[in-house]
């Protein structure tokens, strides 16, 4: 581990290392396709460390990567480092700033369930509806209300490697469907060889799918479909994550 690195963006990887990012890309490649976006450049929402970014570049896209974690967009960095066709940019998905028109925007692992209030969801949603050209169609996941509840809350995760551990604790507050993520994480020092401990609390918020498509309309996005994640199939009660489709029918920008 770098001596620069802090906290767990830098051990995000190796603790992420069950994700099937080329599942991901595939399933995810294939909604595109299904609306005719098959090229172009597609901007990546919560980005992180670049993993899904380089799939998607590898898929025939060329990727606008951003994220608001300066720490993840360091481990991009040097993930895509000769990589052409890829920009990464620091920014708040919150507040939009790209100054011309993308054919696509995906946002995925969860990250829209970091945003814990529904104006927070709303700004987003406008700022891609700026971005997005008509037609273009924005892609997104969301871990449910039944997920947080019935599946994460109130549980404990521990996962031990050679070079690093941690302890995930969750508190799930349901009158306000936030989830309180704890992290203990002891990770070794490249020089020293000794384990340093970070802790780390994040937030994440459950989103009924009603909400969603309300705000969508709020922000002048039709709302297309919803699926059961990585099927074809509509959201069950016990979904524990779902893709969202929505188009920008208005070329009013």
């Amino acid at each position: 581990m770098s001596t620069t690195y802090q906290g767990f963006a830098y051990v995000y990887d190796q603790f992420m290392d069950h994700i099937p990012y080329n599942t991901w890309s595939h399933y995810l490649t294939g909604l595109f396709h299904q609306y005719s976006i098959t090229d172009g450049t597609l901007v990546e929402l919560g980005c992180g460390t670049g993993t899904l970014t380089l799939q998607m570049k590898k898929s025939g896209y060329s990727v606008i990567g951003i994220d608001n974690s300066t720490d993840m967009l360091t481990l991009a960095s040097e993930k895509i480092a000769g990589t052409s066709g890829i920009t990464l940019l620091c920014q708040d998905m919150r507040e939009l700033d790209l100054g011309t028109l993308y054919d696509g925007f995906y946002c995925l692992c969860d990250s829209l369930n970091y945003l814990l209030s529904a104006s927070d969801i709303l700004s987003a949603f406008k700022g891609i509806k700026k971005y997005l050209k008509d037609n273009g169609v924005f892609i997104f996941d969301l871990k449910t209300p039944y997920f947080y509840q019935y599946i994460l809350g109130d549980q404990v995760f521990c996962d031990h490697q050679k070079d690093c551990s941690y302890t995930w604790e969750n508190s799930y507050f349901e009158e306000d469907r936030i989830n309180q993520y704890d992290l203990t994480i002891f990770a070794k020092h490249a020089d020293s060889g000794l384990f340093e401990r970070f802790c780390e609390t994040h937030h994440q918020k459950a989103y009924p799918l009603t909400e969603i498509i309300d705000l969508l309309a709020e922000a002048e996005l039709e709302y297309i479909t919803a699926y059961d994640a990585f099927t074809s199939n509509p959201p069950a009660s016990t979904s524990e994550r779902i893709y969202i489709i929505a188009k920008n029918r208005n070329g009013d920008k």
